[in-house]
Formats: C-alpha cells, structure tokens, sequence
C-alpha cells in the first residue's frame, strides 16, 4: 500500500488538490503504524497538517496532529505528543466531532498506560467511550475498549477488564483490521497469564506472530515472542523460554524501542539468574539492561523537566493574566468612582454658590417685592430638586443616618444594591450583615461617631434573594441640615473585585503548594541578588526555615566558597542570558552533586527584573555513572583489569616508554589443565581457583604494575619501567613460586601449575609486537612441559 500510496499522492500534488493530498498522507500514516514505522507515521502526520491547513479543513487538521502525537509518543517522545494532543482538543472546540475527540481521549490513555498511569488511562478510556453513541466509530470503541481492558488488568480489577476486552473483540469482529486483532490477541494474552491459563497464552502468542509476520511488523513479532517466552518461563520450559524472550529483545532492540526492550531484558535477566546463574550471556544481558535502565531514568527527568517548566510558564502566565485582569478592574471602579465624586462634588459646589448668591440676593432684596422673595424661594426649590435627583439616580447607594444608625435618607439606588426597597431598609438592620462582619461593622460607626472624620469599610450584606454582597463604603461624620451631626455613607458593590482576589489567592496558593513538593530548589531572585522566593524544599537543602531565606542575598544563604563558583553565572542571567551548570557542595557533612538552570525574569518592557533558579540533586546520577564506570572496566570474577582496561593502559604504557626510552615487560600467564580442573571439580571450584591464582599474581608485583584477566584462564602482568630482563624474569620466578602452594576448594584442596610467557623490550616497540612476543614465549613454556617460564627478547 505504502508503494501505491507515492503516485497518487505525486498526482495530487500535480492537481493542487490540497485536502485529497491530506487523506493520501493520512492513509501513509496509518500504513506505517501497521509496519512499526513511527518516524514515516510522525512526517505524514506533519504532512497531513499541512494540507489540511491548505485546504481549511480543520478536521483533517486534528486527524494529522493525532498521528503524528501517537508517532511520537511510540518513539517515547511523550511531552511534544501531549502538547500535539492538547492543540487538536484547541482545535475541536471551534468545529466539535465526537468521534475525534473520542480518538484524543484514547491517544490519551495509551500514553498514560505506556507511563505506568493505569487509574489515569482507565479514566480515559472511560471518557472516550462515553462521547460514542451505538455503532459509532467502531475502530476507535474497540481500541477504547481495549485500554480499558489492558488498564484494569493492571489495577487488579480482572472480571471488569474481561468485560471490556470481550466488548474489544465483538465490535472487531465487524471490523477488517489485522492490527486491531493482534493488539486484543495480546490483551487475552496478557490476562490468560494472570489468570494462570497457560493454553490460552501460548494460543493468543502464536496468532500474534502470525499476524506479524502478515503485517511484517517487527513490534508485534516481538511482542508474540514475549508472550510466548513468559508463558514459557510460567510452566518451566527454560528453553522455549530464553529462546522467545532473546528473540523478543532483539526485536524491540533493532526498533529502538527502550521500554519495551527494558521491560524484556527485565524478564531474561531474572529467568537467567534462576536458571543459568553462571551462564557467559547473563552479563552482557545484565550491562545492557543498566544502561537501558539508565538512559530511560534520564530521558523521564529530562521530560519531568521539560514538563515542569511548560506547566510552571503555563501558571505564571495566568497568575500574571488573573493579575492584570483584577487590577484593570479595579482601576476602572476607581476612575468611575473619582469621576461620580468629581460629579458631585462639582454639583455640590455649584449649589453651594447659587445658594450662596440666592441668600445674599435675598438678604440685598429682603426690602424689595414679594414677587421677588417668591422668585428666589422657588429657586432654591429646583437646586434642592436636582440634589435629591442627583441622589437617587446615583449608581452607589447614599445613606444618612444618625450616630446611633437609625436611618434618615436612603437612594432608591438600594434596590440594584441589596434587592430591598428604600422604606424596607429606614429601620436599623443589623441581621442583614454577615455575623462575621456584623461586631466589626458596629465598632467602626461607633468609633466614627465619636471621633468624627471619614472610614472606608467593607463587608458583607445579605440581598433579598439569600446570597451576601460584597460591599465598600465610605463613611463621614457631618452636620446635618437641622445642625445636629450625622454620618453620610456611600455604598458600591465590590463582589467581582472580591471574587478576583480571592481566584488569585487560590492560584498562588496551588502554585505554591506544587514548588512546596517539586524535589527540588526553586527560588526567585532580584537584580540586587536577593532572594524574593523559595519553596519548601529549599529549607531541607539548606537547613533553614524559607521564611529565613527571603530578604537574604545570595552570597550570605550560599556562602562565600559556593558563591565564588556561581556569581559568573549569576551575572550571566542577570544579562538575560538561559545558563545551566553542574557542581558540588558540602550540606551537613554529605556531600552533594547538583545541576542549577537559571531562567531571566522579564518584564513586561523586557528588560531583565530577577532570575528563576531551579537547582536539582542528581548525587544518585553521579554515584551510579561512577559505578558504571568500574563495572566496565573491572572483571566481575576476580575483581582485576579487563580486557578493556588492559588494552587502553598497554597502549598509554607503551606512549609513555617511547617518549621516556623507557624498558617495558609483558607476562602472559594461563593456569595448566584448568579445562580438568572444571570437569573434575565442577565450575565452582574453577571460580575458586581463578580467584585465589588472580589474588596470588596481585600480591607479587608492585603497586603501579597493571593485574588483568583477558580471558577464561589466562592473566597478564604488565610492568613499567622494568630495569633489566633479570628483574622481569625475577617477578615470573616469584610468580611461579607463589603458585607451588595448593589451592583450597570447597571439596579440599588441589594442586595448580602456571605457565609463564614474558616479552621484554628495551625500546619503543608497539602493542602487538609485545603481545606477540608474550605469546611466543607462554607457547614455548607449554611445549617445554609446562609449569615453567620462557622468555622473548625485542630489539
């Protein structure tokens, strides 16, 4: 198909036909899942989007990205396959489609379940099936089904998970999908296991590995395989056994697929160790399966990274958006308060003039007509009627009341406010506020009262329909008209504003309660190198409660031989620079290996304000790359030099001699009839023996000479700046005399020879000619009857 799929997508490329170029490329993509071929199945993906774009079609559009985000995710790219999932979701909710949504959903929960999140893949699959209807979307109700099924099995919810899975194979059975059948053969294989049903397992294996080999898929192969070498393991059979688990490694191992091949490798090695404890293979498989282990432990950290700071910007943008949002608001109550006070006050002064003007005409004319006093008094009438107009027509609620809160005057404005009428509210109503409010309210009219000037205050009123209002007044002791003191208040709702802090409290707080758990050192610091934040982890790492930390600088929390180390870097960030490093400290007498990432903080004009820094401890990492490191060079057996290390310090030791014309001597020794030893003994004792002759050759040279075991029975010595052939073949007499006392076994004891090669050279010679000369010497020794030393002079 994939043959056939290259000139019809050449034709439409020819005819510009965008979206039928963006079905082609989603048929390849499917094509290459079939075969395994993720990075075919991720750049027709990419394709498809393309096209789909071309084309307007935003349903093919969120076809492609799932494609592509289940490419990636099989190449355990996970966290760019999320982020190509949450796109398509974007996406479907301008154009929404059940069945593509469904299709995230389980994307979704295969991702989950390759992460070892099963609660999260089951609740998933659960959502996906419940957006299809009957008949719906078959393919992706099976596949649905299946997670579901595979996800309960691993929660231990068997029967549930046998539902589901015979759910999976009815709707498949409508279904021509050869795929979809070897993935629900895999999962009544998986089940059959824990039920303990081993026909069932090895039946579902075998139609797995043929319809691999239909398919030509080289994971399902594997997988068959797999299955067949546990159900193996299961009844006994250790050769059906390693030969099925073998094949499933080195399947997954051609496909680079590093879960999977862990996984496997995990099996062998215990099986092995049960079975072949001795066998030559075990270790190889053992170091393939530390560095598997190890390169997975550092790709999750590096995607727990790359995740965490996706999510940590992701929160910082809306803490910053929740922000600006409250204070845009707030800024518009204040300029719509400001402009109301202006208002009044303007009104208010012009009122206060014409009633001045209006008294002193009166008091100039008190002489005058009738007609004119008449013409004043309803002049100061209508200035009274706009006041009164102005009051109750005025967004916020004005109250006079007396000093003992009995109310004069209420605007009608009260019924926007608290849903009562004006006359409802002319008796105290102290029942109306919050009992959390009520105590405090009253204090503060009191003390308003008795000291006179103005208070804001703000509480909480129960309107007429139940719920409470948020409320902010402003209250001032005044005169009265009739001249006895009175308090003026003007209330407004401030419920959004309230609701606003109180979101944005929350966030910071769930934002804290995540870097209080992150393990690691997280803090902000400003440009005067102050820190500003730390989580909760920071204390344990340093020691100090955080609450210490803040206000502090750099170099007194880290000290002066620490902050030596860093402040390059720290003038770095401070530039605007992304700066990452490793280095080490001592804490409490441990010491302790880091890796640090500073991130700029950044304004909103751009300009440089602080730094992020996220410090994690990765001590375990160094510990276990230095163990590593041992391992690869040292023999597991004896605890001397490999072959490995022994070729790197021959060549070194030969580099050095040549330019310090320094002689070199080379000792080639085997243990004679060790075959005998074996087979009379048993390998036990041969192990015995390897270890106690590798002690004996140790304790005879000097410190700086190199002790290496290059293969079953056979050791070398070599030794640097040996003075004199005399002295050499001196170590090879010591060396023979030291063999001469009879090794002890776990059955007694037995008598051990050795035979003896040296080459020796006086000048620059290179590493084979002296192997082969070490050679040539141990060949003679043998054939002078063994148990003795020849030697080979060079140069």
């Amino acid at each position: 198909m994939l043959r056939e799929l290259v000139p019809a997508i050449r034709d439409a490329r020819i005819a510009g036909d965008h979206r039928r170029l963006s079905l082609l490329f989603l048929a390849q993509a499917n094509a290459c899942r079939v075969v395994a071929d993720w990075s075919c199945q991720r750049e027709a993906g990419i394709e498809a989007r393309k096209e789909a774009r071309a084309a307007q079609s935003p349903h093919l559009e969120v076809r492609g990205l799932i494609a592509e985000g289940r490419a990636r995710m099989a190449m355990q790219d996970y966290t760019r396959g999320e982020r190509l999932l949450g796109e398509a979701e974007v996406l479907l909710k301008d154009a929404p489609q059940a069945e593509l949504l469904a299709d995230i959903y389980l994307a979704y929960s295969s991702m989950s379940y390759s992460l070892g999140k099963h609660d999260l893949a089951a609740q998933y699959a659960e959502r996906g099936l419940a957006l299809l209807r009957e008949g719906e979307g078959l393919t992706v109700h099976a596949r649905l089904q299946r997670n579901l099924a595979r996800a309960l099995a691993q929660t231990g919810r068997i029967e549930e998970a046998g539902r589901a899975l015979e759910s999976a194979t009815r709707l498949a059975e409508r279904l021509s999908d050869p795929k979809l059948r070897a993935e629900l053969y895999l999962e009544a294989a998986r089940l059959a296991r824990i039920a303990g049903d081993g026909p069932t397992q090895r039946l579902n294996g075998r139609r797995i590995l043929e319809l691999a080999e239909r398919l030509q898929n080289s994971q399902l192969a594997g997988l068959g395989h797999e299955v067949l070498g546990l159900a193996a393991a299961d009844t006994g059979d250790s050769t059906l056994a390693l030969r099925e688990l073998r094949a499933a490694q080195q399947s997954f191992h051609s496909l680079e697929l590093v879960s999977d091949e862990l996984r496997v490798l995990r099996e062998l090695v215990a099986f092995m160790l049960r079975v072949q404890p001795t066998s030559p293979e075990l270790p190889p498989l053992f170091e393939r399966f530390l560095a598997l282990d190890n390169t997975l432990t550092l790709n999750e950290r590096a995607q727990a990274a790359d995740d965490f700071d996706a999510r940590l910007k992701y929160a910082e943008r809306e803490n910053e958006l929740l922000r600006l949002q409250a204070e845009t608001q707030m800024a518009q109550e204040r300029e719509s308060a400001l402009a109301q006070a202006n208002r009044l006050s303007g009104i208010l002064m012009v009122l206060g003039f014409a009633t001045l003007a209006v008294l002193a005409a009166f008091f100039l004319a008190q002489r005058r007509s009738n007609r004119r006093l008449r013409t004043v008094l309803a002049q100061l009438g209508d200035s009274e009627m706009q006041y009164r107009t102005l009051a109750e027509n005025a967004s916020d609620m004005v109250m006079r009341m007396r000093l003992d809160g009995t109310p004069l005057y209420l605007s009608p404005s009260s019924r926007e406010l608290l849903g009562f009428e004006p006359e409802e509210l002319m008796q105290p109503r102290w029942d109306l506020m919050h009992p959390d409010d009520r105590v405090r309210l009253q204090q503060q009219l009191q003390a308003l009262a008795r000291d006179g000037g103005s208070a804001t205050v703000i509480y909480r009123a129960q309107h007429r329909h139940g719920h409470y209002v948020w409320i902010e007044a402003l209250a001032r002791r005044v005169t009265g008209p009739d001249g006895q003191p009175e308090i003026l208040l003007t209330a407004r709702d401030i419920s959004a504003r309230v609701r606003a802090e109180q979101v944005l409290a929350a966030t910071q707080s769930r934002l804290r309660a995540v870097t209080d758990n992150i393990p690691a050192m997280i803090a902000h610091v400003d440009t005067q190198e102050r820190y500003t934040f730390v989580n909760g982890h920071s204390g344990r790492i340093l020691s100090s409660d955080p609450a210490d930390v803040i206000g502090r600088t750099v170099r007194e929390v880290r000290g002066e031989a620490i902050y030596s180390e860093i402040k390059g870097h720290i003038a770095a960030v401070l530039r605007g620079e992304h700066v990452t490093f490793e280095g080490q400290a001592q804490v409490d007498g441990r010491e302790y290996h880091y890796q640090t990432n500073y991130v700029p903080d950044l304004g909103p004009d751009g300009q440089v304000q602080g730094f992020f820094s996220f410090i994690f401890d990765i001590s375990q990492l160094k510990s276990a790359e230095r163990e590593l490191e041992r391992q690869a060079r040292m023999d597991g057996l004896t605890g001397v030099a490999n072959r490995r290390y022994f070729d790197e310090r021959l060549s070194s030791s030969l580099a050095r001699g040549r330019r310090r014309a320094a002689p070199m001597a080379l000792l080639y020794l085997d243990i004679d009839r060790f075959k005998a030893i074996n087979d009379g003994h048993g390998h036990a004792a041969g192990d015995q023996v390897l270890r106690e002759f590798a002690r004996r050759v140790t304790a005879c040279v000097r410190e700086g000479d190199l002790v290496a075991r290059i293969g079953g029975d056979e050791f070398v010595v070599l030794v640097e700046g040996a003075d004199s052939l005399a002295g050499a073949e001196a170590i090879a007499a010591k060396l023979m005399q030291q063999m001469q006392q009879p090794f002890e076994v776990a059955d007694g004891t037995i008598d051990v020879a050795t035979s003896i090669g040296l080459g020796y050279s006086r000048a620059s010679v290179d590493a084979s000619r002296l192997l082969a000369a070490a050679d040539q010497a141990l060949y003679a020794a043998k054939q002078a009857g063994r148990g003795t030393w020849r030697t080979v002079e060079l140069d």
